[in-house]
């Protein structure tokens, strides 16, 4: 079964060029440290994303792994050793003011981490870091059944694998300019097994509208379903 989660849709045209245009993603992680921080903060918190935009391993050293995994799948959480490891930074959360503090002092950072071997699920990665030094405080955290946000970087290789593997998709584009297709998206949480969707996948469902003139009728949106972790595309609901 698939679940919508997310249930903010994001007309993206734009917000597509924005994620293609963002060199390294260091314009996105800035944007996703809060902005009601103190700016000597917020810059703590951006070295602090710089030190650990590269991990080394799948699996952080010494990490804490929280809940269980999503399905009951008792899987072994490793990656394809010898491929390099990506991450994304997709959330970013202050603590709550503790009385008789006149500012907050903590935030978490949650990064994504996409299993190296294609199909296996991925991990959510948890740090809480000392906005007064800039350092991490207590155990790196994994956690299992956490719904990560999806980062710009899903969401534009979601758009790239709708267009190569979606015939209606490409149907939609023949002929027009890139400009004149738009696409929204929601994040689904997928609940139960479902040919190809397993719990734990990565999903998103996009829906792709054409812009047409007033004398013109325009075509019918096209839905796909995108999993990003099977790397599978399917017709999405009517």
């Amino acid at each position: 079964m698939l679940s919508q989660w997310r249930f903010s849709l994001r007309a993206a045209a734009a917000a597509a060029l924005l994620v293609i245009s963002a060199p390294g993603g260091h314009a996105s992680d800035k944007e996703l440290i809060p902005r009601q921080l103190p700016k000597e903060q917020q810059e703590k918190l951006q070295r602090f994303l710089q030190a650990h935009e590269k991990p080394k391993t799948f699996m952080p050293a010494d990490a804490k792994v929280v809940g269980s995994q999503p399905g009951n799948v008792d899987a072994p959480l490793e990656g394809a050793k010898g491929k390099p490891v990506k991450q994304y930074l997709v959330q970013i959360t202050s603590h709550r003011l503790v009385p008789g503090q006149e500012q907050v002092t903590k935030a978490d950072v949650y990064y994504y981490r996409p299993n190296p071997e294609k199909g296996k699920r991925g991990i959510t990665v948890k740090h809480t870091v000392d906005l007064t030094t800039g350092e991490q405080v207590g155990q790196t955290e994994v956690i299992l059944n956490g719904r990560a946000p999806l980062a710009r970087e899903e969401l534009a290789e979601a758009v790239e694998l709708a267009k190569e593997k979606s015939a209606a998709v490409q149907e939609l584009y023949k002929g027009r300019e890139k400009n004149a297709v738009r696409w929204e998206y929601l994040q689904l949480m997928i609940q139960r097994k479902s040919e190809p969707h397993e719990p734990g996948d990565r999903a998103v469902t996009l829906v792709f509208t054409v812009s047409a003139d007033k004398e013109e009728t325009p075509p019918a949106p096209v839905r796909v379903v995108v999993n990003l972790t099977k790397g599978v595309v399917t017709p999405g609901p009517k």
